[in-house]
């Protein structure tokens, strides 16, 4: 019989999102990118509950190619340390709604009115996103290679690019702070 390794999240802050540190001006936070006053986030234990909307505020263009990148970092002898753990994400736009990538599992599936807004993304202003209620729990992910027990931060960060490639004057930065358990099952 095998064993298979994986590590759970185990999100260890009240407030979920925190801010990138040491950024140069223009980069914004996550409330540079969506208004949140109509989401509901609680968290309770090893679970965090979600419900109501989002509303996009971030003042990019439909044309845009959004550029994303998630990189996890461990926090080793009194500082944040990178990990071989990276995803770039060359459009992110091309692949916000596809079944097949991590964040489809844990968001986007979530997105009721997925149909109506998928074409605009995140690059419109004023586009609500509205949630059906869920419950990210004990987060998972295969992992053979490595020890990664710990805390840990993962911080997400998007660039937008207008349709001649130059680089809009704002970007999004934002970090989830959790501790990382490994469990065999």
């Amino acid at each position: 019989m095998w064993l298979s390794r994986v590590v759970l999240v185990l999100f260890d802050d009240d407030e979920i999102f925190s801010d990138c540190r040491d950024q140069p001006d223009g980069v914004l936070n996550i409330n540079g990118m969506w208004d949140f006053t109509e989401l509901t986030i609680e968290s309770q234990s090893d679970q965090i509950k979600v419900s109501g909307n989002t509303t996009s505020v971030w003042d990019i263009q439909l044309a845009d190619r959004v550029v994303g990148s998630i990189d996890v970092y461990k926090f080793y002898r009194r500082e944040w340390v990178p990990t071989i753990y990276k995803i770039n994400v060359p459009d992110v736009c091309s692949s916000m709604y596809d079944k097949n990538q991590y964040w489809y599992s844990l968001w986007t599936q979530y997105i009721t009115n997925a149909d109506d807004i998928k074409d605009k993304c995140i690059n419109v202003r004023g586009i609500k996103y509205i949630y059906r209620p869920f419950i990210l729990k004990d987060l998972q992910f295969n992992n053979q290679m490595t020890t990664v027990e710990g805390p840990h931060k993962v911080q997400i960060q998007l660039k937008a690019f207008d349709e001649f490639g130059k680089l809009r004057p704002t970007s999004i930065c934002f970090e989830l702070k959790a501790y990382f358990e490994t469990k065999f099952i």
